[in-house]
């Protein structure tokens, strides 16, 4: 009845306005009719897609979740037919009724409809249109805030943060406030900026209507808070979360948080909160949850730094993760930290962090530097077996040969029980269990020597023995599984299986091949004895350069090191060590071993580039802008060799060598200047230069040309040759001259150009150093001040791992957060540089021709 009467009056509206379309009337009609046939209905559509698109959202409750959720392609594909709804009921008001004012309305939820398909250029052109016609603020706003959404998405943090700034001075309603604000934090939170993600945070809470909202919002804060470590805050988040009755996923995972963040004055406080954790496992209904108690239970012994009895709940926690696979990757994760971080245990956490990689996204946040320190741990792991092994076979070498064979017997004894003992364990295990094959399931050890399974005589004879036990001792044949193939077979019976046997003459030639194996691989021979002690060697240096460089290990690389000059005092690392233990005695205070090691390196190689930076920390840069220097003079005097002009070649040889003395091609020096000698002196003195160059560079690869020479000279002088030996071969493949490269994917700079005031560039320094640490805690940035020119310093920010993560560090210095956004009175320019282009920068001294390179190969 109701609905007659509300179409008897459209009906009748509609005659009124068909003849006066701009009256009063006419205008009702047009706005009632494209509110409720138009707007309307995409609103509602619109509504039912984000309601979809949130329920599809997979929260990660093991970090701070999403303010705003990442969007699923692949939902999105499945509500293409809903987006294109949306659009078509949108589109009718601006085609029937175009004067109507809910039309800035419906361009906004075609833009978001844009939005949502993926075609930021529409969606883009749709909410600008908007922004630059209408009439309605609040319509300006909303659209304003999804074109920051869509620079969020494409990463224009510049142009995000212009459009923001032009809300300053705008009077918002309460729905467009709160989404500026959330939108806000989301870019905070991007970069990592916690306190500002808070800030906006807090504000914005206020503002949500619904319920589920703002208990989602108030979580996330509890979140950020207990990350920040303020507990007390985040208890109070946590708790009035509970209290707003929200989903029951996200009131569970508020009660593990309100867990954590409870204050423990003594233990039975502790007691209460592993009881309500130990409750909550035991509820049915927290049935998938469990593995994630665990996981807490684990992180609360944690707190009390109980390594052993976290590791153990840890298992739990993994045991009884069956479908959650990124919890079992936090689990092993959380594992792996306390044996990286708390026990040194590095071999373990290795296994751990392989495990966590296995089960972890790659598109996880933090998932690079989880893999970059599961490669340095594999590397170490792999140096300390190098070394074990390596060691153990020199003590069989040592033995007669009798007794050598007897200990490999033993050996493989072991490893046969060890083998059959796992093979037994197999087969009474309860059927429906599996044996876990990663790489080392937690709390448990990894498989030493394992083998491909066919190269295993045990494991083979083990699953013919399984099979018989099945099926029977059959022959050969097609379709064997049939009842009529089986009815002979022999019966089935249950029980506890005591022994696998295996073949017996396959086993047998497969241990006589073992044990051939590892006595070849035993070292017996003065040859062998050299090789693996290189090897050796060699894992010592790696194993020192690991402990002192990526695991912070000051004490264990100075051992390690000095183990590797105990061992090999004739190591041509050993420069580089005693380099490092003067270094690491340094950063240990320890200043009379560092003099003492400072002496010995430079007693023992006066010459090396390391005795240098003893006194000149600045050795290596120089050392390298010189190297490129003389390798740009060397290459002249070549050219002019080639065209004969000897005595000009004589004199750029001779100021390279008075300019660089410390460069690196010495002996192709040496060599060019005796090539010129046997083209303008006597054959006698031509050989006399090269024997010199001989005695003087015997490491060169220039050694075998030199000796061609010296025997062409021999048979010259014996007679089999008429005519001495003319000095006309090439010496090497001649260098390109150094120009700048665009190598995008090398480690890039990014550099800030200074001139003036050296107080301001202190400022700046001091500046930078705390925005990093603020900003981009996880990339371990570097200052260091590098002088160019007279009154002009390069304030170098390193190490940046490619040309795009340094064009969007340069790309954030924009922003108002930058220092360099309060930078007045300075001059400066900006760019960021490899290191290789960086050193024939300060070589040329040019600025403005790398600048114009930049612009044309970066920009």
């Amino acid at each position: 009845m109701k609905l007659t009467r509300f179409l008897l009056i459209l009906l009748f509206l509609g005659t009124l306005a068909g003849c006066s379309s701009d009256k009063p009337l006419g205008r009702l009609y047009r706005n009632v009719n494209a509110r409720f046939n138009g707007y309307f209905l995409a609103y509602t559509k619109m509504e039912e897609v984000e309601a979809r698109l949130a329920a599809a959202n997979v929260n990660d409750y093991n970090r701070v979740l999403d303010i705003l959720p990442p969007l699923d392609t692949t939902v999105l594909k499945t509500l293409a037919p809903n987006l294109d709804e949306v659009i078509k009921r949108a589109s009718f008001p601006i085609a029937r009724h175009p004067k109507s004012r809910w039309i800035d309305d419906c361009y906004v939820l075609i833009g978001k409809a844009r939005y949502y398909q993926g075609e930021d250029a529409e969606a883009m052109k749709t909410f600008r249109f908007v922004q630059t016609t209408s009439p309605d603020r609040h319509a300006r706003h909303e659209a304003m805030i999804w074109m920051m959404r869509l620079y969020l998405r494409q990463k224009d943090y510049d142009s995000f943060t212009s459009l923001s700034e032009q809300f300053r001075k705008e009077r918002m309603n309460e729905d467009n406030g709160r989404e500026l604000l959330l939108t806000r934090a989301q870019l905070a939170s991007l970069q990592n900026n916690l306190p500002l993600v808070i800030e906006n945070l807090e504000q914005a809470i206020p503002f949500a209507r619904k319920r589920d909202q703002e208990s989602r919002l108030r979580f996330i804060l509890g979140q950020l808070y207990q990350a920040t470590n303020q507990d007390a805050k985040a208890y109070e988040q946590f708790a009035t979360v509970l209290k707003k009755r929200p989903p029951y996923e996200l009131g569970f995972y508020a009660n593990l948080s309100l867990a954590q963040v409870t204050e423990l004055k003594d233990a039975t406080d502790q007691t209460k909160v592993k009881n309500f954790l130990q409750k909550l496992a035991q509820d049915e209904k927290n049935k998938e949850y469990t593995d994630k108690i665990y996981y807490d239970l684990a992180k609360l012994e944690l707190r009390q730094k109980e390594y052993p009895e976290a590791l153990k709940l840890l298992r739990q926690s993994t045991a009884t993760s069956t479908t959650n696979s990124i919890q079992k990757a936090y689990s092993y994760l959380l594992a792996g930290q306390i044996y990286y971080e708390n026990l040194q245990q590095y071999g373990l956490a290795q296994a751990y962090y392989d495990s966590t990689l296995q089960y972890l996204p790659p598109t996880t946040l933090g998932y690079e530097e989880l893999a970059d320190r599961r490669t340095v741990l594999t590397a170490f792991t792999q140096q300390l077996e190098i070394i074990r092994s390596e060691d153990s076979l020199q003590v069989l070498g040592q033995l007669n040969p009798t007794e050598r064979a007897q200990r490999v017997a033993q050996q493989i004894n072991r490893e046969q029980e060890q083998q059959a003992a796992a093979a037994l364990a197999a087969a009474n295990a309860p059927a429906g269990l599996t044996q876990q094959t990663a790489t080392l399931p937690i709390g448990g050890a990894g498989t030493q020597g394992s083998t491909w399974y066919f190269d295993n005589p045990v494991a083979l004879g083990s699953a013919r023995n399984d099979f018989l036990r099945t099926w029977g001792d059959r022959p050969l044949q097609d379709n064997w599984r049939r009842s009529t193939a089986i009815s002979g077979a022999t019966p089935l019976t249950a029980g506890i299986v005591t022994s696998t046997g295996v073949d017996s003459s396959a086993l047998a030639a497969a241990v006589v091949q073992k044990q051939q194996d590892y006595l070849a691989a035993i070292p017996v021979t003065p040859e062998q004895r050299q090789a693996s002690d290189k090897r050796i060697e060699e894992a010592l240096f790696t194993l020192g350069n690991i402990y002192q460089q990526r695991l912070r290990e000051p004490q264990r690389a100075a051992q390690t090191f000095q183990k590797l000059l105990e061992r090999f005092p004739a190591s041509p690392h050993a420069s580089e060590a005693y380099y490092s233990l003067y270094v690491l005695s340094q950063s240990l205070q320890q200043t009379e071993k560092a003099t003492e090691y400072a002496r010995a390196l430079k007693e023992r190689f006066p010459t090396s580039k390391y005795s240098k930076l003893i006194d000149q920390p600045d050795f290596l840069r120089t050392y390298s802008a010189e190297n490129l220097a003389a390798h740009a003079l060397y290459d002249s005097a070549y050219v002019l060799y080639e065209d004969e002009k000897y005595p000009e070649t004589l004199a750029v040889l001779a100021s390279l060598s008075q300019k660089y003395p410390q460069n690196d091609i010495q002996d192709q020096i040496a060599f060019l200047q005796a090539l010129v000698v046997g083209r303008t002196q006597p054959a006698v003195t031509f050989r006399a230069a090269m024997e010199q160059f001989i005695i003087r560079y015997p490491e060169s690869p220039l050694q075998s040309k030199a000796r061609d020479f010296m025997n062409l000279y021999l048979r010259y002088e014996t007679g089999e040759l008429a005519k001495a030996p003319v000095a006309s071969a090439p010496i090497v493949p001649k260098e390109e001259i150094p120009t700048y490269k665009a190598e995008q994917s090398l480690p890039h700079s990014f550099v800030i150009v200074h001139t003036g005031d050296s107080v301001a560039l202190r400022q700046l320094t001091t500046a930078f150093g705390t925005y990093n640490a603020r900003f981009h805690p996880k990339k371990q940035l570097k200052l260091e001040p590098v002088p160019f020119g007279n009154d002009t310093t390069l304030l170098l920010i390193q190490a940046l791992p490619d040309f795009k993560a340094a064009q969007q560090y340069a790309k954030l210095q924009t922003t108002r957060n930058s220092p360099l956004a309060n930078l007045k009175g300075s001059n400066f320019a900006t760019f960021v540089i490899t290191d290789a282009n960086l050193a024939l920068l300060r070589k040329l001294g040019d600025l403005a021709e790398y600048l114009a390179f930049f612009e044309k190969n970066y920009q």
